[in-house]
């Protein structure tokens, strides 16, 4: 007999955390002996940022062009419902799964009538991710009538009313051991290297960060252990990226805080680095937080939805309040000249692939579409 087919669906594949973790989905389920598809609203010739089966068959509607006048827009509405119902009919699948809120609106949306079973997963805190009032009143409505409701974290449960938690399961992601191990030995002679990852917009919250390092630098001269000063690197692209550049050029740090992009590299970043920070406003499930811990990095993150699901404060990593320079700043001088502490929290840190083992992550994602 053969297995069943799952159509994923998702609005592009470029970086970021959902991408990744519907491309290991997708990936995972195609070498199980699944029949897979895998829809985006990207253009044909876009290419998917992280490696994606060949036994997966990609179709790209080409329907993320932006409009904005209120006409074209319920145009592009109406022909992104009818797009999606036709591709779905044609590939015929026997379950579909969905990320991220609007999309999972849509998909229900268009599948109106058709009796596919339809798992749609939020895959970020909707406390604090604001989505348009009359798409809120569309997923209260729509989301009873999927199959199952996937959140990464209890937060995100509890945000929605007692009527659908029942359909709501907690699956977080999956956090892969480390290929290399971080060694916390600082070499004396290299200046102290602290890394941060994630978009450059308000949610990740870079301001503070390099606004606490900052506050570093300002206390290296005179710091009797410290004889470099330290760096801050900063992978991500994202609408803040100018806006960050004047701050960091307004309080005299240029040529400390270097803003990378992305990598297809992380893990090399992460192994050669000293500290990880991740001062997110608020997450999902935080992926790139996840990554660190598991390279065996000591971790400063905020105390925010998402992070407090994964760092324990003083064993595997350190919290600090949302926004609150002053204890970041003070977090981040702590680690550079406690080279003990670093080594103690690592060790802890690395533990974490344990807690998300692979396997169990995607028996739960294999049991929930039987």
């Amino acid at each position: 007999m053969d297995k069943m087919h799952i159509t994923f669906i998702i609005s592009s594949l470029t970086s970021g955390g959902a991408e990744r973790v519907i491309t290991q989905l997708a990936n995972y389920f195609a070498e199980r002996g699944y029949n897979v598809s895998l829809i985006t609203l990207a253009a044909p010739t876009a290419v998917p940022f992280y490696p994606l089966s060949n036994k997966i068959k990609l179709i790209q509607l080409n329907l993320l062009m932006e409009v904005h006048s209120l006409p074209r827009r319920l145009c592009a509405i109406l022909k992104r419902l009818w797009c999606i119902r036709a591709a779905i009919r044609t590939l015929n699948p026997d379950r579909i799964i969905s990320f991220i809120d609007i999309m999972n609106i849509t998909v229900l949306l268009a599948m109106t009538g058709r009796s596919i079973p339809i798992i749609v997963s939020e895959r970020i805190d909707p406390t604090y991710h604001q989505i348009p009032d009359f798409y809120k009143w569309l997923r209260l409505k729509f989301y009873p009538r999927a199959k199952a409701i996937v959140t990464q974290t209890t937060a995100s449960r509890t945000y929605f009313p007692r009527h659908i938690q029942p359909f709501i399961q907690i699956i977080p992601n999956a956090v892969p051991p480390s290929p290399e191990r971080h060694h916390v030995n600082h070499a004396p002679d290299k200046a102290f290297q602290f890394i941060s990852v994630g978009r450059l917009s308000p949610q990740k919250d870079h301001e503070t960060l390099i606004r606490a390092f900052a506050r570093v630098i300002d206390t290296c001269a005179s710091h009797p252990t410290i004889m470099h000063i330290p760096k801050l690197t900063i992978y991500g692209e994202g609408d803040l990226k100018r806006s960050l550049l004047s701050l960091i050029h307004s309080l005299n740090i240029t040529g400390h805080v270097f803003l990378s992009g992305t990598t297809p590299h992380l893990s090399t970043a992460l192994i050669t680095a000293d500290v990880f920070v991740f001062p997110s406003h608020y997450e999902g499930f935080p992926n790139a937080l996840c990554e660190a811990m598991a390279a065996g990095l000591p971790v400063i993150a905020s105390n925010c939805s998402g992070n407090i699901d994964v760092v324990h404060d003083e064993v595997d990593g350190l919290l600090f309040p949302t926004g609150d320079v002053e204890r970041l700043f003070s977090l981040m001088t702590d680690l550079m000249t406690n080279p003990e502490k670093r080594q103690r929290l690592g060790a802890q840190a690395f533990m974490l692939s344990e807690r998300f083992d692979t396997n169990s992550i995607m028996k739960q994602w294999e049991d929930i579409v039987q």
